[in-house]
C-alpha cells in the first residue's frame, strides 16, 4: 500500500477539489475503507444519499464524494463529479497493481513461428502455438495456452490457466481471470444410427476491445459462422456464450447465465445472474433482464423482463405474480363463499 497526504491525493486526480480541511498537508490516507464505521488513516466514498447519515459518523479521515454531499460533513473531503468512477484511481494510487517483467519464463514455450510484441510477459509453464500474435505491453499468465494462429491485442492480461484456442482473435485491452475457455467446439450432435454424432465447429471467435471475462468463463466457437463479443462487454464468473451468438457493444453478464447458440444480443444490455436464454433468439438493444430469468421468445423491444418463462416484462410478471396467488387462495374464498351462502339459507348447484 502507498501513503499519501490529501493534498498529494488531489493533485493527482483531475479536477479533484480539497473541503471541509483548513490544512491537507497534514491529512495521511493509507487504506481505502467503506464509510460504514470507516477507519483512521483511510479514505472512504459517498456516492448515494442513503450513506449520509453513516458519512457523519464515519472515522475514515477522508471522504470521496460529490460537492452536494461535502456540504453537508464536517470530515475533510476529496470533491469530484463521479466519486464511484474515481474510486477506481484511488484504489490504484494506493493498492497499486502488480508490474509484471517483460519476460518469457524459461519453462514456458513459444513457437519460432509465434510472434511477441514488445514489453511482454509469459508466465511458468504458458504456451503461444505457431503463427499466435500477442500485442505489446500484454500478460499471459502462468498455465495460459494460446493455440495456433490466435491473435491477441496490445495491452491485454490473460489470467492463469485460460485456454485460447486456435484461429481465435482477441482486441486490446482484454482481461480474463482463472480458468477461461475462449473457441472450444460448439455443442452440435446429430443423432443416427443409434448415437449422437459430432458436427465440425469451423468458425471461431472473434473478441472486440475492453472485454473482460470472469473465472470459468466459456465461449464457444461458431459452428459454420463466427461467434462475436463486441466491444467493452463485461462478463461475471461461469458464463457460457454458446456457438454462433452475437454480442454486440458494453453487454453485462452475471455469473451463472447461460446464451444458447445463435442468440443475437444488442448493445447495451444487462443480463443479471442465473438467466437461461435460449437458443436463435434476439434481444434488443438496452434490455434489461433479472436474475433468475428464463428468456425462451425474442426480446423485440428494450423493457426490463423478469420471470421464468416467454419473457415478461417487470409490470407483466407483476400481474402474473397477483394472478397465481390468486389462484393459489380460490378455494379459501369459495369455502368462505358457501359458509355465507349456508348461513343465508341459499343452496347453490355444485
Amino acid at each position: 500500500m502507498a501513503r499519501y497526504t490529501l493534498e498529494e491525493l488531489a493533485s493527482k486526480i483531475s479536477g479533484a477539489k480539497i473541503e471541509n480541511c483548513a490544512d491537507p498537508k497534514k491529512v495521511q490516507v493509507e487504506s481505502v475503507s467503506p464509510v460504514n464505521p470507516g477507519v483512521t488513516n483511510s479514505i472512504s466514498f459517498l456516492a448515494n444519499k442513503k450513506m449520509l447519515n453513516d458519512a457523519k459518523k464515519t472515522a475514515s479521515s477522508i471522504v470521496l464524494t460529490t460537492s452536494e454531499f461535502a456540504k453537508e460533513l464536517e470530515v475533510p473531503c476529496l470533491v469530484v463529479d463521479k466519486p464511484d468512477l474515481i474510486l477506481a484511481q484511488v484504489l490504484d494510487l494506493i493498492y497499486p497493481p502488480h508490474v509484471f517483467e517483460n519476460k518469457v519464463e524459461p519453462n514456458a514455450f513459444v513457437h519460432p513461428k509465434a510472434k511477441i510484441g514488445k514489453n511482454c510477459y509469459i508466465g511458468n509453464f504458458a504456451s503461444v502455438g505457431e503463427d499466435a500474435e500477442i500485442g505489446d505491453n500484454s500478460v499471459l499468465e502462468d498455465g495460459v495456452r494460446i493455440g495456433r494462429g490466435a491473435k491477441i491485442g496490445e495491452g491485454s492480461h490473460v489470467g492463469p490457466n485460460n485456454v485460447i484456442h486456435h484461429g481465435v482473435i482477441i482486441g486490446k485491452r482484454f482481461r480474463s481471470f482463472g480458468n477461461c475457455t475462449i473457441g472450444g467446439d460448439g455443442f452440435r450432435f446429430v443423432f443416427a444410427n443409434g448415437k449422437h454424432n459430432k458436427i465440425p465447429q469451423v468458425g471461431t471467435v472473434i473478441v472486440g476491445d475492453d472485454v473482460e471475462m470472469g473465472s470459468n468463463s466459456a465461449i464457444d466457437r461458431g459452428g459454420l459462422e463466427n461467434t462475436i463479443i463486441g466491444d467493452g462487454c463485461k462478463f461475471d464468473n461461469l458464463v457460457h456464450i454458446g456457438h454462433n451468438c452475437v454480442l454486440g457493444k458494453n453487454v453485462v453478464i452475471a455469473g451463472y447465465t447461460g446464451v444458447a447458440g445463435s442468440t443475437t444480443i444488442g448493445d447495451n444490455c444487462t443480463i443479471g445472474g442465473g438467466c437461461g436464454i435460449a437458443d436463435h433468439l434476439s434481444i434488443a438493444s438496452g434490455t434489461i433482464v433479472g436474475g433468475g430469468t428464463s428468456v425462451r421468445n425474442t426480446l423485440s423491444k428494450p423493457d426490463i423482463y423478469v420471470g421464468w418463462d416467454y419473457g415478461l416484462t417487470f409490470p407483466e410478471f407483476q400481474k402474473l405474480r397477483v394472478n397465481i396467488k390468486n389462484v393459489v387462495n380460490f378455494q379459501k374464498w369459495a369455502r368462505r363463499i358457501k359458509a355465507i351462502e349456508s348461513k343465508l339459507g341459499i343452496s347453490s348447484e355444485e
